[in-house]
């Protein structure tokens, strides 16, 4: 079965604003709800209004999902950086950060560093691969050892 190509036009129905970005990396970082570190209870959080961060409904205490993630301490819009992460992450020789550059509208710098963050990222290797492993065009054989060849003497 074939499976379907995720195309721009579904980035863009996907995360239409900043909200939709936001709850998609909340969900993704907190898939059983968000535990506060305070109560140590998993509690309803609601969204604050004037910042990146969640506030647990019993205590109060703020929780950032962007912290330790590749968005920390950048003011690049999180819709911005999802754009990046569909340039760089399905191609197999790379995209340029100029190309980020001209698709996604910001300056040459902030490409460059968002590209060179999603590469670390796609770079981390959770798991080894383990069992039986296919590879397309490889050809792989141990060959025998030549032997040395032997210097004529001369007596």
């Amino acid at each position: 079965m074939a499976m379907k190509k995720y195309m721009f036009m579904d980035l863009q129905r996907d995360f239409p604003n900043e909200d939709a970005c936001m709850e998609w990396l909340v969900g993704y970082l907190y898939p059983e709800g968000m535990t506060c570190p305070k109560c140590g209870k998993v509690t309803k959080h609601h969204k604050d209004t004037k910042r990146p961060s969640y506030s647990c409904d019993v205590c109060g205490h703020h929780e950032h999902p962007m912290a330790g993630t590749i968005f920390e301490n950048s003011r690049t819009p999180l819709r911005v950086w999802f754009h990046a992460i569909y340039l760089v992450a399905p191609t197999r020789c790379g995209v340029s950060a100029k190309e980020v550059q001209r698709q996604t509208g910001v300056t040459y710098k902030t490409a460059w560093r968002m590209c060179t963050q999603i590469r670390q990222m796609l770079a981390e290797d959770e798991e080894l691969m383990d069992g039986h492993i296919e590879l397309d065009e490889t050809f792989c054989r141990r060959r025998p050892p030549t032997p040395m060849r032997r210097l004529p003497t001369t007596n």
